[in-house]
């Protein structure tokens, strides 16, 4: 099935007719039961608008933001960018989403230049004469007997382990490729077939509008495995408690789509919006079939550190979102997780974190924000918004 849109035409966004540092949004989405649009676009367009205000070889390496209120699908975003800060090696940025009169969402952005060339040599002890080094302060010694003329600038002999140019946490092991897992959409179906015929109602129609919408989706996502020697325990039960969630995630661009690296970028932050706070959720045992269920689930913030991208990187490969739940509490009714962005090759090219409300329904009441990826917020006129996107 043909996507409903292309994914760089929904983290895209148009330049404002008069105001160089303003943008306007291109059409937005509403996912089916969502409170208001997708939370990842909004991220996404935020980080377009800013990227048009900063040249070469400038690149985004960090952004931090806050989901003020939900958007709705009409009308048109606002992006307004403020530029904080044009250094040598830095620049910042600040861009404030406004639909309307209201505020909905604020974005910090930093923009760092491309890494630089280490010498060949970088890691070796040869570096230092005789293999020592000098320090140029002085350190006071309760052994007041020593000669301080002797303890300055003493040579300190250079530890035995070289250091390393750079690190990263590990590629998770054992782990099936993106090929052998089954995309979202089947695997729902599959559940759906088996399990759900006689189910009726908001439930039936939910799961249905769900299926749909990943099928359309621009996003392509599938839950990663972990190869077993068992074959009878490759996939732990939905409703048990599950503190890591690995999502293999997947831009289905056209053949004739070459994004930038600042478009990647975006994309990224649009993907790894989709399911990352109900890692939290799930970690509690809480969800739509729980007791109690699930009340509310919907993002406060997010924030993304980039590092450097392997050399060939493909923009329509499939990444690894590895995410974490940090901790949970039902009475606050908040949770943290922290996520890792790998590429299939084993590459670690972000590292994400999340914070979200995650409500029970303790009172019986209608759930509501159950699509991951949006805001929380009291909004008056929230009820009397089209949720309708522009599809």
């Amino acid at each position: 099935m043909v996507p409903f849109a292309r994914l760089t035409d929904l983290v895209g966004v148009k330049p404002h007719p008069s105001a160089s540092d303003m943008s306007i949004s291109k059409p937005l989405w509403v996912p089916s039961g969502a409170r208001g649009v997708f939370g990842g676009q909004v991220i996404a367009q935020s980080l377009a608008a800013a990227a048009r205000t900063v040249s070469a070889p400038f690149g985004l390496h960090s952004m931090h933001c806050y989901f003020l209120l939900p958007a709705h699908a009409n009308p048109d975003i606002h992006y307004k960018v403020e530029r904080l800060r044009d250094g040598k090696s830095y620049s910042n940025r600040l861009v404030r989403a406004w639909q309307g009169d209201r505020e909905v969402f604020v974005l910090l952005a930093s923009y760092a230049v491309p890494p630089t060339t280490l010498p060949e040599n970088f890691n070796s002890t040869s570096n230092s004469p005789q293999g020592k080094i000098k320090i140029s302060h002085t350190l006071r010694f309760a052994n007041e007997s020593e000669d301080k003329s002797q303890s300055q600038n003493r040579p300190l002999p250079i530890p035995t382990s070289s250091v390393q140019p750079t690190y990263q946490n590990p590629f998770p092991e054992n782990l099936k490729p993106w090929e052998e897992c089954f995309p979202e959409e089947d695997r729902w179906q599959r559940f759906f077939d088996e399990k759900c015929q006689e189910w009726k109602g908001a439930r039936r129609r939910f799961l249905e509008e769900y299926i749909k919408e990943r099928r359309e989706s621009p996003v392509g996502i599938s839950k990663a495995r972990i190869n077993r020697s068992d074959a009878t325990q490759n996939e732990e039960p939905e409703d048990s408690p599950i503190h890591t969630r690995m999502s293999w995630l997947h831009a289905r661009l056209g053949l004739s789509e070459k994004p930038d690296i600042e478009t990647v970028k975006a994309m990224i932050a649009y993907m790894t919006d989709f399911q990352f706070i109900g890692t939290a959720s799930r970690s509690v045992g809480l969800h739509q079939s729980s007791t109690p269920r699930i009340g509310m689930l919907a993002s406060l913030d997010h924030s993304i550190h980039f590092y450097p991208f392997p050399e060939g990187f493909d923009p329509s490969a499939p990444l690894l979102h590895v995410m974490e739940s940090q901790s949970v509490d039902i009475a606050s009714g908040r949770g943290v997780v922290q996520g890792r962005v790998y590429t299939k090759e084993g590459v670690l090219i972000a590292v994400t974190a999340q914070e979200g409300v995650v409500r029970a329904d303790l009172k019986g009441l209608e759930a509501r924000g159950l699509v991951e990826g949006g805001a929380v917020g009291d909004d008056k006129d929230e009820n009397k918004k089209k949720r309708q996107a522009k599809l």
